[in-house]
């Protein structure tokens, strides 16, 4: 599909250390791309560029064909962003969280309604849509921050290691949301992950960085091939050593 992130010549210097070094690649729309790197080789700043939160310190970044800093209101309203630790209102349910970003990104009451609904059946809250954010267990508030990053139906996620801090339960239930169809149906999925598994397992392909610059990219089989590695894993190793 269509290139709809595109990351050209970007570099990000932070306390005098060069993070993202020349760094380039694209994602398109229909899949999910995986963002593969060792902790420190520069996801989180990419994300942060992307997401408007972090001005690059040269080069581009565009989000479904527009300019990170030249217009970082329009790649905001087409973007959802999930963190490793969300941030949320300890005291607001699942539905107050969805309704108050749907009302942020501007939804009228009507459309919030329809919006909330439909990620609440989608990601199948059940019981928990009505509950405090500050009982729910962490896998459940990782449900809370995708959802808020949906409703107001981007073209984008932004997945910036969600499904670090899990337990095998919790992370197996986000991985089968991410997997379903109808939760990334003609969504451009950035998901950044440190795990070799989880990209292999969730990611039709890959991007592999090391020291902020891009050493892959790829389908996973592709990325195999032209390292001539035996297998996947062998291959990144080989990549990040």
């Amino acid at each position: 599909g269509l290139a709809v992130i595109e990351v050209e010549g970007l570099t990000r210097d932070l306390g005098g250390t060069r993070v993202l070094d020349d760094l380039t690649f694209t994602a398109p729309t229909g899949c999910v791309t995986g963002f593969l790197g060792a902790n420190g080789a520069g996801k989180t700043t990419t994300m942060r560029v992307l997401a408007t939160l972090l001005r690059p310190t040269s080069g581009t970044a565009r989000v479904d064909g527009h300019d990170v800093v030249a217009h970082a209101n329009e790649v905001r309203r087409r973007i959802g962003l999930v963190t490793e630790e969300p941030s949320l209102f300890e005291r607001l349910s699942a539905v107050e969280h969805l309704e108050l970003t749907a009302r942020a990104h501007g939804l009228g009451p009507a459309r919030t309604a329809e919006r909330v609904a439909t990620v609440v059946e989608l990601l199948r809250f059940g019981e928990h849509a009505t509950k405090r954010a500050g009982t729910l267990s962490k896998g459940n508030r990782q449900k809370v921050a995708l959802a808020r990053a949906l409703v107001h139906d981007p073209p984008v996620l932004l997945l910036d290691e969600p499904l670090a801090n899990l337990d095998i339960v919790a992370r197996a239930a986000i991985e089968e949301l991410l997997t379903d169809p109808g939760v990334v149906a003609g969504k451009t999925v950035l998901l950044s992950t440190h795990s070799v598994d989880e990209a292999e397992r969730l990611c039709a392909r890959v991007v592999v960085i090391t020291a902020g610059r891009t050493v892959a990219e790829g389908s996973t089989t592709e990325v195999v091939a032209r390292t001539g590695s035996p297998d996947f894993r062998a291959a990144v190793l080989g990549l990040m050593g």
